[in-house]
């Protein structure tokens, strides 16, 4: 395995043992474990799997939004959904100096070693 990938699994290993990721990890595992919550989360996917044939749109569609809004009020899905958001935020930025390291680098006439310079 040459240095590169090297680097990419210990990045991995490291966003892994993140404070975000076992946050996420955690919350992903209760609400997994919550039924209550795990029922509601099915019937709203069926409900919004269905809301396109319903005789009123209008009023399904409606229905579909306090199905939302009960779902989202439970403790263990508000947890999963904060830190859901926390990871991703993580991730993007962990991208985003990615991203500016790379172009830092072609911005210097650098071309990886692929180029023939």
């Amino acid at each position: 395995m040459n240095i590169y990938f090297e680097k990419v699994v210990e990045l991995g290993n490291l966003i892994l043992a993140s404070e975000e990721s076992l946050r996420l990890a955690d919350a992903k595992a209760a609400f997994e474990a919550d039924e209550a919550a795990q029922a509601d989360y099915t019937a709203f996917l069926a409900y919004q799997e269905n809301l396109t044939e319903a005789e009123n749109y209008q009023e399904a569609l409606a229905w579909l939004v306090q199905m939302e809004i009960d779902l989202k009020s439970k403790p263990v899905v508000q947890e999963y959904l904060k830190a859901d958001s926390c990871y991703t935020n993580f991730a993007n930025g962990i991208m985003q100096m990615l991203k500016l390291t790379v172009l830092k680098d072609t911005e210097n006439d650098s071309c990886g070693g692929c180029c023939g310079k």
